[in-house]
């Protein structure tokens, strides 16, 4: 089957596609709802997947816009973050396992059964991206750019899981969930507590 990946996390992309082609399925990339909408009007794929956190136009307003230009096909959204919109046809939670997402477009009759592993080439890549995104975190903190620290967060929780490093995702999650409880002086601390727990993680 022919599937359209909607994502801007290259290497959470690059993961998606190595595991689908492994099923028998071809895929699609695409960086933002706006190139969602433009391949998804082709009619070429038979299952749109929408992240829905993205650059240019966001996944909602891309499922939407299509919805209204009478797009009939399975949209499916993925994010870290409860979906409440309505069109979706099925919310995919991050972080992506390959398993969870066969099981979940069984109902379409796409994925046929396969047991991956993530490649090492392929991990060792995300590992160092990780790294890199650390380093950023450390300097938003010092800079106290606390939106910006917020969106990397967000987008470590969406896609560490995906890669084997599921205590990076929860305490993403564990820092989203105190940002919300938290006031300004407070949030120092959340952050702070965020990159202890990810420096003593053991990433390889």
């Amino acid at each position: 089957m022919n599937l359209l990946f909607a994502e801007d996390d290259a290497l959470l992309a690059q993961l998606f596609q190595l595991q689908a082609q492994q099923a028998g399925h071809a895929v699609c990339w695409v960086e933002n709802g706006d190139a969602a909408v433009q391949q998804a009007l082709s009619y070429q794929h038979d299952v749109i997947l929408m992240d829905v956190q993205m650059p240019v136009m966001d996944g909602v307003s891309a499922m939407q816009l299509l919805r209204q230009l009478g797009f009939d096909r399975p949209i499916v959204a993925m994010s870290a973050e409860d979906v409440v919109e309505t069109g979706f046809d099925l919310v995919l939670k991050k972080p992506l396992h390959w398993d969870q997402v066969q099981q979940q477009l069984s109902q379409f009759q796409l994925a046929p059964s396969a047991v991956l592993q993530v490649p090492l080439e392929l991990k060792n890549a995300y590992i160092q991206h990780v790294e890199h995104a650390l380093r950023q975190l450390e300097q938003l903190y010092h800079e106290e750019k606390w939106p910006e620290f917020a969106a990397l967060v967000h987008q470590l929780k969406g896609s560490a899981g995906s890669f084997g490093l599921e205590q990076i995702s929860q305490f993403a999650h564990q820092f989203q969930i105190s940002r919300e409880q938290s006031g300004d002086e407070e949030l120092r601390a959340c952050a702070m507590l965020f990159l202890e727990q990810c420096k003593a993680c053991k990433l390889k």
